[in-house]
């Protein structure tokens, strides 16, 4: 990646984003997405929520972390049950799911920062002996494939990948039709997928 943003061609990111201005990008808006899935937890009457957040050199892990920070401070709640994944993998997220558990018994529900991780989870409650939605309910973000057939079907995050994908080869195009055009970020908006991984607590 580094490579090409180098190299002079024209480039635009898709789902992610750098901090320096180099290329233009876009992205989901993964500060939202969080958000959208806590207040659904907390609608449900969840309040020891966990996170697996995404790694920390990756921008969708780093804004959809502020974006569960953010939504637990506004519903009152403490923010701090928050295990890091190296990477977005069933197996990196069956091993932060068992930190998490480790060090923050109670949690009733677990936002994943990626469906992988979510599906990582599942994983590690099965092996405890616990079930989704009846011991913990579930999170995830991008709605993968499958999402909507793995049991119980993944409540997630969806991040409009077609959306993203003609949005961006529209500023392609005009990068190349003029390469001194203005560098930008498009943002596009989450929507919250209801399916069977997320209950009310009981």
């Amino acid at each position: 990646l580094t490579v090409c943003l180098d190299s002079g061609l024209p480039t635009v990111l898709v789902n992610r984003a750098e901090d320096l201005p180099r290329s233009s990008s876009v992205v989901s808006d993964d500060i939202c997405g969080m958000r959208l899935a806590v207040e659904h937890l907390v609608g449900l009457g969840h309040r020891r929520i966990g996170h697996l957040a995404g790694p920390d050199g990756l921008s969708t892990g780093v804004l959809r972390r502020q974006g569960f920070e953010a939504a637990m401070r506004a519903a009152g709640l403490d923010p701090t049950a928050i295990t890091v994944a190296r990477a977005y993998s069933r197996a990196e997220g069956q091993a932060a799911t068992a930190a998490l558990l480790d060090a923050a018994p109670g949690l009733t529900a677990i936002a994943a920062s990626n469906d992988l991780l979510a599906l990582g989870a599942y994983l590690e409650l099965a092996r405890r002996g616990l079930s989704c939605p009846h011991d913990i309910s579930i999170v995830g973000h991008n709605d993968i494939p499958l999402a909507d057939i793995i049991a119980p079907p993944l409540t997630t995050v969806r991040n409009a990948p077609a959306q993203m994908g003609e949005a961006a080869a529209r500023l392609l195009l005009e990068r190349l039709a003029d390469p001194d055009a203005e560098i930008g970020a498009r943002l596009m908006p989450a929507q919250l997928i209801l399916r069977g991984s997320t209950q009310a607590v009981r």
